[in-house]
């Protein structure tokens, strides 16, 4: 079994892949959603900086839009 990751968005109830998938039209697949945080999203951009400290900054209300 040939397998690959592809990143998704999920919007309007459907996966959308970012990138073209190697598939055929109506052939099924079996899918694992693994949800990104916002730590994963941010990886490597504060450098040097305590992985906790960073996750929470990232999950904080203290710099959140939604707050």
């Amino acid at each position: 079994m040939e397998t690959f990751t592809v990143h998704a968005v999920y919007e309007d109830g459907k996966l959308r892949p970012l990138t073209p998938l190697p598939c055929q039209d109506n052939e099924q697949v079996l899918l694992k959603v693994v949800r990104q945080s916002a730590v994963q999203n941010s990886q490597g951009l504060l450098q040097g900086l305590d992985p906790k400290v960073v996750q929470e900054v990232a999950e904080g209300d203290e710099f959140s839009v939604l707050a």
